[in-house]
C-alpha cells in the first residue's frame, strides 16, 4: 500500500501523489466519487461499466417493486420521466 502526504490548494484541488497514482494505475481524466465521512475523505474510482451494471440492476429491482405495488408499466415510465426532469 502506497502512503504519502498531500495538501489542499486554493481552488479545492488535491494532488494524488505519483507513487499512489502509479500503484493504483490512475490516469488523467479518470472520474472519482468523493465521500466525506466525519474527518475522512474517500475517493472511489468510478468505472462506468460497473456503475451502469449496478444502475441497471437497481432499475430492474425498482420496476419489480413498483409492479408488486400495483403500478402499471405506463405509470412506471411516467414516474421515471418525471424524475429525470428534476
Amino acid at each position: 500500500m502506497a502512503i504519502d502526504l498531500t495538501k489542499l490548494f486554493q481552488k479545492g484541488q488535491v494532488v494524488i501523489p505519483s507513487t499512489v497514482r502509479r500503484e493504483l494505475g490512475l490516469k488523467e481524466g479518470m472520474k472519482f466519487l468523493v465521500m466525506g465521512v466525519g474527518d475522512t475523505i474517500v475517493l472511489r474510482r468510478l468505472e462506468l461499466s460497473q456503475e451502469r451494471s449496478r444502475l441497471k440492476t437497481l432499475l430492474q429491482e425498482s420496476r419489480k417493486k413498483a409492479q408488486k405495488s400495483g403500478f402499471t408499466d405506463r405509470e412506471i415510465e411516467e414516474l421515471i420521466h418525471k424524475t429525470r426532469k428534476v
